[in-house]
């Protein structure tokens, strides 16, 4: 959200000025219900009127603005996180990378919180040309030996961890809705207890 919602106002701004959209404005809550979607099904859901061809290019926009504040600085990740990874490493854990973000956004978070130091491997939406992450994770299974704990804060996530019946983290802290994560079993307020809770999976699997 430090940089989302930057971003965002630039990108339809630019549909603004086109003349393909209304002047509007977006509340934080509403912005931070497109963060963990594509690109496209963000944009489907701010201009359901507007097709792809269109929408793309403040898309494209966005991702810009976006990247230009990830190298400046700007953004940030949140409180705890990398405590919670370092722990995870040193307990032995492969940590693999699943987002629906662009190639070039998981480059200039790589290089911003150094994120080599923790994931061993990363797959996005793009590498896959858009696929949902529960078909995303059939690659991941023939790369990447099991067990495997899904954890992420939107029911994207959710999803891959019912259609392949694997544990699933739900981070309350994250970018849900209201009742987004309803029935998770594990829910982490705080980074620190993601932790815990993998221990709690992993001595049960």
């Amino acid at each position: 959200m430090y940089i989302y919602r930057i971003a965002l106002r630039r990108g339809y701004a630019l549909l603004v000025e086109r003349g393909e959209a209304p002047e509007r404005a977006f509340s934080d809550e509403f912005v931070a219900g497109n963060i963990g979607l594509t690109a496209m099904d963000a944009w489907e859901r701010m201009c359901p009127d507007l097709p792809w061809s269109v929408t793309q290019q403040a898309a494209a926009r966005v991702g810009q603005v976006m990247d230009e504040l990830i190298d400046d600085g700007t953004a940030r990740l949140f409180p705890g996180v990398p405590e919670m990874l370092q722990q995870l490493k040193d307990d032995g854990h492969v940590l693999v990378f699943l987002s629906n973000c662009r190639n070039d956004y998981r480059d200039a978070v790589r290089r911003a919180f150094g994120f080599d130091a923790w994931f061993d491997r990363y797959y996005t939406a793009e590498q896959f040309h858009g696929a949902p992450k529960e078909q995303i994770f059939e690659t991941i299974r023939s790369e990447v030996p099991g067990p495997y704990i899904v954890v992420g804060d939107r029911d994207k996530d959710m999803i891959l961890a019912r259609t392949h019946g694997l544990p699933f983290i739900g981070c309350s802290y994250g970018y849900a809705v209201e009742g987004e994560l309803d029935g998770t079993r594990y829910l982490a307020d705080d980074p620190a207890q993601i932790v815990q809770f993998v221990n709690a999976i992993d001595s049960s699997i």
